[in-house]
């Protein structure tokens, strides 16, 4: 894997609790709203690991030169989302890391609440914060682990959400809107212990793209630590680079979701997701 890593110009004086990681391939000017938002609220004392996926956009170069204190990875092709978090990680000296989709907008300052809560609860192994629409709607951004029911039952789920201010969408917006326990929050805005990170090996590289939120929730709760959905943090999530509408995109999806299952889910379930996906056109070829 060819990568080139570019160290700070200056190192900090002080390292702070949180380590940001972004990772982004191409939509370079996501990325710079991402980060410029980010440190509206927050300065720019938090340690910030930018990892470029093999970008084409030559406005990459152009983050480097207004950002110089961002450690940048410049990798030399797409080598996946859990990949390049990977990487950032590895380089991180926080005692936290934040990892951070490109494509989110910070709206008001979280890290101290969220730093707090880490210091007082020793068990809290992963927090994920409330995500917006870009209209400052609800978004579903944390759930119970997949088993092949609940997919069934949180496709159905996700349709009437979308159907905003309906009976369903209030329903889950207030459900949503007190800090729980819960199996998974979205790798969009995920923070997690650097050393439960290490300890359970990072996301887990066979999955290129999607569920591989849900494998690392699920390997911290193994290890007897809390996952948090958190709806006092909340930022602003556009979807930009999480769609899936487009058949290679949605390859990527299905085999992730049929990697997870095969880790973590019964025969029996394997076979049916393997059953549906065959009758419904969609197993991956």
């Amino acid at each position: 894997m060819n990568q080139l890593i570019f160290p700070l110009a200056e190192a900090p004086v002080e390292i702070s609790m949180v380590s940001v990681i972004i990772v982004q391939y191409n939509k370079v000017e996501l990325t710079r709203q991402a980060i410029v938002s980010f440190r509206q609220f927050h300065g720019s004392e938090h340690e910030m690991i930018l990892v470029d996926n093999g970008s084409t956009d030559p406005a990459v170069a152009e983050l480097k030169t207004n950002f110089p204190d961002i450690q940048t990875i410049l990798n030399e092709n797409n080598v996946g989302f859990g990949v390049a978090n990977n990487q950032g990680a590895k380089i991180a000296k926080g005692e936290i890391l934040l990892f951070l989709n490109n494509d989110t907008i910070t709206i008001a300052p979280f890290i101290p609440n969220v730093e707090l809560q880490f210091r007082e609860n020793p068990k809290l192994g992963i927090l994920g914060p409330k995500l917006l629409n870009e209209d400052h709607t609800f978004q579903l951004s944390a759930g119970l682990l997949p088993t092949f029911l609940r997919e069934i039952e949180d496709k159905i789920l996700y349709g009437l959400i979308e159907r905003k201010g309906g009976i369903i969408h209030r329903y889950i917006e207030r459900k949503y809107n007190k800090k729980q326990t819960v199996g998974w929050v979205t790798g969009a805005a995920l923070f997690i212990r650097r050393d439960l990170f290490m300890n359970v090996g990072g996301f887990d590289e066979k999955m290129f793209m999607y569920f591989e939120d849900k494998d690392l929730c699920l390997r911290a709760v193994r290890e007897s630590m809390q996952v948090l959905y958190d709806p006092a943090c909340s930022l602003v999530h556009l979807k930009g680079g999480s769609s899936i509408t487009n058949p290679s995109t949605k390859k990527i999806y299905r085999l992730s979701q049929l990697f997870y299952y095969a880790k973590h889910r019964p025969i029996v379930e394997q076979l049916a997701l393997k059953t549906y996906l065959y009758l419904t056109g969609k197993y991956p070829k």
